[in-house]
């Protein structure tokens, strides 16, 4: 592999996750078997184990090969919408629920493969409530901000010419990494969960 340009590199698509993802390394030895801890400046990926250094790159190369499926599947291209998921335009406007959320999030993850969640302020009897955000969902539970036009596409007033006639593409909407870690109080198994 010495010498070889990583397929990921040659794709348009991936050259905004390439400058955000990013493998740092570090000696995880002390003899001179040159082993290394790796670990990606845009996520939670870690090598797990240490490794040489020929072995940590193609550890790297098949988490970006990950990231690079999660970008080439699209909802649709920038400015059209799948028939079926038309009606999702300015569906959130009046606000929602969990039931909401899971209704839309699992017609949207059918629709691209890409898994959402909505991270409410707390769960009680009553169910979750409080301030709510939505996040993209990738591998290892790592949460990512909602980019693009996603948001204002659902929450959006329908008759408002401002208000996105698309989505974009599902890999427009992975933003950068949340500031918090995926370790919460209650989830429904589905697309909602409570930090407390």
């Amino acid at each position: 592999m010495s010498g070889v340009t990583p397929y990921y590199t040659d794709d348009p698509l991936m050259d905004g996750v390439r400058s955000q993802h990013r493998m740092l390394s570090e000696p995880a030895d002390d003899d001179a078997r040159q082993l290394y801890a790796g670990s990606c400046t845009g996520c939670e990926w870690t090598s797990r184990t240490p490794l040489d250094a020929h072995m940590l790159q193609e550890a790297f190369d098949e988490h970006m090969a990950t990231l690079q499926k999660e970008a080439h599947r699209p909802a649709a291209s920038a400015g059209e919408v799948p028939g079926d998921l038309e009606d999702l335009r300015g569906c959130m406007v009046d606000g929602y629920d969990a039931d909401d959320v899971n209704r839309v999030f699992d017609r949207l993850e059918d629709a691209t493969g890409l898994s959402l969640v909505c991270v409410w302020e707390y769960f009680d009897s009553a169910g979750v409530g409080g301030n709510s955000q939505f996040y993209v969902s990738l591998e290892d539970d790592r949460l990512h901000e909602i980019a693009g036009d996603l948001w204002e596409w659902l929450n959006g007033d329908p008759d408002c010419d401002s208000t996105p006639a698309s989505p974009g593409t599902s890999s427009s909407w992975i933003g950068s990494k949340a500031d918090f870690t995926a370790d919460f109080e209650y989830d429904d198994g589905r697309h909602n969960c409570a930090i407390r």
